[in-house]
């Protein structure tokens, strides 16, 4: 994993490089894209351990999609997309902290493994919190039907500090005045916290409560034996990880309303990408 965030870092390195030196801004944006894609195909195998069809697709695609970027920047001269990147490393700076300093992990997983236990005690859901390698960020469900313990448990992708390290990194590269960069900020980084810790009760509850028991029941991976796993299937990997999509969607909706100078970044990439009917544009 080491070898692999180096990789991220190199990334962003060379897009914080293309930033102050206007003049290289092309070559070291385009390499940082390649560095960028490289870094999440190599990511395959966890979602493939995590049977995430969702990141599975996603990394696939992030080396030829990158790779285009590349190509767009440093032939094509698509200026704009310099402005991606900043926004890219933007997301790195503000994500990466929580991956290599162990107290900020640990802080941000028991946080929010303490506001997703008030809420499940909120909603009278029989679950404990308990420790698990350190943290105290385990739940223990037991089914009121059957008695069965269902065990779940926080990690960093848990606390949503990805989606809103992104939204964080798309405002702050914007030109636009404070109050308006405030406003996108409000209804996107709270939005995102507070449902990152329904999706979590969601989880964890459809888990313990057995709602979803359609599918392979039991699984076996190196940390042991999981039964009544189809719950856990349908609750994280499809519903949660579907409407994920479709709530960070409406997020980017809402944050466009308060700062309309993102679409002429969104607009850039869409007519990369041959979706928008707008004329190629370059410097």
């Amino acid at each position: 994993m080491q070898g692999l965030t180096e990789l991220l870092w190199l990334s962003i390195g060379l897009f914080l490089l293309g930033a102050f030196f206007k003049e290289r801004a092309r070559p070291l944006s385009a390499v940082g894209w390649l560095a960028f894609g490289t870094f999440w195909l190599s990511r395959l195998p966890v979602y493939l351990d995590e049977n995430s069809a969702i990141k599975i697709l996603l990394a696939v695609a992030a080396l030829p999609l990158c790779g285009y970027v590349a190509y767009q920047i440093l032939y094509n001269e698509r200026d704009t997309l310099l402005k991606l990147s900043q926004a890219v490393a933007a997301m790195g700076l503000i994500y990466l902290p929580f991956v290599l300093i162990g107290s900020l992990n640990a802080a941000l997983i028991e946080h929010t493994a303490a506001q997703t236990n008030r809420f499940l005690s909120v909603l009278g859901v029989n679950a404990e919190l308990v420790e698990r390698d350190g943290m105290d960020r385990m739940f223990i469900v037991t089914n009121p039907a059957t008695g069965e313990e269902y065990r779940t448990y926080i990690i960093l992708a848990c606390t949503g500090i990805g989606s809103m390290a992104i939204f964080a990194g798309l405002i702050s590269v914007v030109k636009a005045p404070l109050n308006r960069k405030m406003m996108a900020f409000a209804v996107s980084i709270p939005v995102i916290y507070a449902l990152n810790l329904v999706r979590n009760v969601f989880i964890a509850t459809a888990y313990g409560y057995q709602w979803f028991p359609y599918g392979e029941q039991t699984i076996v991976d190196m940390t042991g034996t999981y039964e009544g796993y189809a719950s856990f299937f349908w609750a994280d990997k499809v519903i949660s990880q579907g409407l994920s999509v479709v709530v960070l969607v409406a997020i980017l909706f809402a944050v466009i309303r308060f700062l309309p100078e993102l679409t002429e970044l969104l607009d850039e990439v869409l007519d990369m990408l041959g979706i928008s009917k707008k004329g190629k544009k370059t410097a």
